[in-house]
């Protein structure tokens, strides 16, 4: 399955990766996964999918540490989780690993730090 395909259909992701055992997700279904936590409409007032969220991508922190997806990915949810300090850490990194990818986020997390 090229869970990637389904980058914007968090609905398909979230049902896809529930039926499959956490310890055969790849690196890549756990980005997925956080994403679509972090972006489902109807979770955006509840702070559970957030905490999971951030929870799957410590997981793999020790690849995301040297990936501006999961840096980025991070820092959104750090943000939900009014971690501001770190999600605008999180954004720094994504900018320095992929110049100038997480701008908007900077700008944004600034207000809050």
């Amino acid at each position: 399955m090229d869970i990637m395909k389904l980058v914007d259909n968090y609905k398909e992701i979230q049902s896809i990766l529930q039926q499959c055992p956490r310890e055969q997700w790849s690196y890549e279904m756990v980005l997925a996964y956080a994403r679509a936590l972090n972006y489902l409409q109807e979770y955006s007032d509840q702070t559970d999918p957030f905490e999971q969220a951030y929870e799957l991508l410590q997981m793999v922190s020790d690849k995301g540490v040297t990936d501006a997806e999961w840096q980025l990915i991070m820092a959104s949810v750090s943000f939900n989780l009014q971690l501001y300090a770190e999600a605008m850490h999180h954004a720094e990194q994504a900018n320095t690993i992929r110049a100038g990818c997480a701008d908007d986020m900077l700008e944004l997390y600034s207000q809050y730090g």
